[in-house]
């Protein structure tokens, strides 16, 4: 098979923009070459570069080498440092001088000439990706080159807007998870968008990073993070496209968020054992779509899902229903549903309706015997909601969930544990 370029792009447009300035696509690939002839001498590489740029030099100056990037969703160097027992031949790259670091890289930004961009055997695994361990140890999932290439053009080719239209693509989730390594990082390699390279978490940030561009932008996000910009004194105007993905977007805050940003927000599932596999408008349909590239095969709810860059078909940990031949709707996850009483409820729809209750920021309803606590028959939940008691938020919820489903305690605390992809840290 044909070897593939690492980026499919002229030399001359623009790559990234980082402290105020852009960096070419040819630019950006020499800063890959500088790095690549600076890494150690080793198969894997735990990539551990905090600033978005550089992870993204990183990675594809690991592929340049022919190494493997290892992205495991916890970024402590000491934690990172336990993978050597499991790849003998593995060492940790920052980007910052740190203890437990085996390699600092070093490099000036777009200061290193130009040139053009290395080919890479599609068989070559490019990187292996690693669940959070929110529902039991982290699994390791291969990913080869062609994969990584299939997708990234498939995935340009379902991103909502004109083909051939440059954009800015500002995003709130970081590289190494999936959904990031996709949409933000991959597609700048073959499609005319700009990735920004600031801080862009919190929602002042991700304004000012949109307003960054004179043209439109794309803005790559979590409903977690789009909920925290609901309320800015000031959304940019330019926002062509929003992504959510991570967790199922709720009605109030699409109809916010399109509304604060004139807009159309588009929906993204996926998981680590794939990738991204379907999407939604969540204002014209419940239903998912999966895109065209999969052999969906649909039984008792469960969907198994096939393609040839795929080492063997994925069974999918969601429920779904199917609506017509290429529509599905979600029903949550298999280990989502709770019984109480002789009735059956899924956590996610829960949370949905927590979510949607007037004054409530953030929250979660959970079942505390799942977590070892003590197994009282009722759910509990935790809520971010400064103005409103415990009693007022049941009192909300009563309005649309099952007695048996109303949680008992309902605690109030200031903020939940949540990672960097929005995901509730157990």
């Amino acid at each position: 098979m044909n070897p593939i370029p690492l980026v499919e792009r002229d030399p001359q447009a623009p790559f990234a923009r980082l402290g105020g300035q852009f960096i070419s696509v040819g630019q950006f690939l020499a800063d890959v070459r500088a790095v690549a002839e600076s890494l150690p001498d080793t198969q894997f590489i735990v990539n551990l570069c905090a600033e978005r740029y550089a992870f993204t030099v990183c990675f594809f100056a690991a592929l340049a080498r022919e190494t493997t990037n290892l992205l495991p969703a916890r970024r402590e160097a000491r934690f990172a440092q336990t993978l050597g027992s499991s790849y003998q031949s593995c060492r940790v790259v920052g980007d910052e001088d740190a203890e437990d670091l085996d390699h600092v890289i070093s490099f000036n930004p777009g200061g290193n000439g130009s040139c053009e961009s290395p080919v890479l055997s599609g068989e070559h695994i490019a990187a292996v990706a690693f669940t959070s361990g929110s529902t039991g140890e982290p699994q390791a999932h291969a990913k080869s080159w062609r994969l990584l290439d299939t997708w990234r053009h498939v995935h340009w080719r379902y991103l909502p807007g004109a083909p051939d239209e440059p954009r800015g693509l500002v995003a709130t989730v970081p590289s190494w998870h999936m959904y990031g390594l996709e949409w933000a990082m991959l597609l700048p390699t073959i499609a005319p968008l700009t990735l920004h390279c600031g801080a862009d978490f919190y929602p002042q940030d991700v304004a000012a990073a949109l307003a960054d561009f004179a043209g439109p932008g794309i803005l790559i996000s979590t409903p977690v993070h789009l909920r925290a910009m609901r309320n800015l004194a000031n959304p940019p105007a330019n926002v062509c496209t929003v992504l959510s993905a991570t967790a199922p977007l709720d009605d109030a805050l699409t109809s916010q968020i399109e509304s604060s940003l004139h807009t159309e927000l588009f929906e993204i599932y996926g998981c680590s054992e794939v990738g991204s596999l379907a999407s939604r408008y969540p204002r014209r349909a419940k239903a998912w779509q999966f895109f065209d590239c999969f052999d969906i095969t649909y039984r008792d709810g469960s969907i198994t899902v096939g393609h040839e860059t795929l080492p063997a078909p994925v069974t999918l940990a969601d429920r779904f229903k199917q609506v017509d031949a290429g529509h599905y709707e979600l029903e949550g996850r298999n280990t989502d549903i709770v019984k109480i009483g002789g009735k059956r409820e899924s956590l996610a729809n829960l949370n949905q309706v927590l979510l949607n209750v007037s004054g409530v920021e953030d929250g979660v309803i959970y079942d505390p015997a799942r977590y070892g606590l003590a197994a009282t028959g009722r759910l509990a939940a935790l809520v971010v909601a400064p103005d409103l008691t415990a009693g007022e938020v049941r009192a909300a919820l009563a309005e649309n969930i099952d007695p048996a489903f109303l949680p008992r305690p309902i605690r109030s605390v200031e903020q939940l544990p949540r990672d960097t992809t929005s995901k509730l840290k157990q």
